[in-house]
């Protein structure tokens, strides 16, 4: 997400954000930049938020989605805003598991229209299976039926409203990253911004170890206590990028006379991480049509 400063209304750091990310055919117009940047600031305010960001832009049908994120001290624990004019925002909803599953099988576009609703059928458990408790908004949402062969077909619900707030969260799963060292991790096991954070430097920026997922830890649970015990605890408590499957589904170059590199996600194509090279400048941006590429594995070398 590119940041907005939190007390200003200028357009200074959504402006250099986004100049960076230019080169990867990322832009917007003037109109959009002040009304994105102006009206972040207005929800800020309204939200009690300590940071606020552009996150991007999910393209529809007939209308574009615009999203931003804020949160306070844990930049883990974010609530996401849509908006379809850049001035006026509505929060996205906290999205179940078994709904985010189901939006991830949706393979056509977004419309444009919030209130679209999609129907998903998949296999549904086992007769003699135990079915897990879940929350009364999903199970309004949630139809099961037996079918002769005594299978059951669950089919489910979901406007586009809930399937942008799903995409939102796979895409930042995905794709949300942030450098080696932005962020540590202190001895009672809260996450904080490193003030001393200088920015990589030019050869470390060219290597996938150093750019962490910023979400929970998966690759990192399954190493070894003697990988382990390599590894800084302070910093490396997230998954660094050189884990993710399938090798190769990262883009990484150097842009702007190597003062800046960029960092594309095949996986989700529109994702682009930008990193200015010795300073603590970063952050990341998504502009596509929100659906990800599962053919990707066919398509490496």
């Amino acid at each position: 997400s590119i940041p907005v400063a939190p007390t200003k209304m200028d357009l200074k750091q959504l402006t250099i954000g986004l100049d960076y990310v230019a080169a990867n055919g990322i832009v917007l117009s003037t109109e959009k930049r002040v009304a994105i940047d102006t009206s972040l600031v207005l929800l800020q305010n309204a939200e009690q938020f300590k940071h606020i960001a552009f996150w991007g832009k999910i393209q529809g049908i007939t209308t574009d989605y615009f999203i931003a994120q804020g949160y306070n001290s844990d930049p883990f624990k974010r609530k996401s805003f849509m908006s379809l004019d850049c001035i006026h925002w509505a929060q996205l909803p906290e999205m179940h598991e078994i709904l985010i599953k189901a939006s991830a099988s949706i393979r056509t576009r977004f419309t444009g229209n919030p209130a679209h609703e999609y129907t998903v059928q998949e296999a549904g458990p086992n007769a003699d299976e135990a079915r897990p408790e879940l929350p009364a908004e999903v199970t309004a949402l949630r139809k099961e039926e037996t079918k002769p062969d005594g299978s059951i077909v669950a089919t489910t619900t979901i406007n586009e409203e809930r399937r942008l707030a799903a995409t939102v969260h796979l895409i930042d799963h995905s794709a949300r990253i942030v450098p080696r060292g932005a962020f540590r991790k202190t001895t009672s096991g809260s996450i904080e911004s490193c003030r001393t954070f200088a920015g990589l430097t030019l050869q470390d920026g060219g290597k996938l170890d150093n750019y962490l997922h910023c979400r929970g830890t998966e690759s990192l649970d399954a190493k070894t206590p003697l990988q382990k015990a390599k590894l800084d605890p302070s910093l490396d408590f997230l998954d660094p990028l050189s884990d993710d499957i399938p090798k190769g589904c990262w883009s990484i170059q150097y842009q702007k006379g190597a003062s800046c590199v960029a960092l594309r996600s095949l996986v989700w194509p529109g994702a682009v991480f930008y990193h200015a090279i010795g300073t603590p400048s970063y952050g990341h941006v998504y502009v596509g049509n929100g659906l990800k590429n599962n053919d990707l594995i066919f398509m490496l070398p």
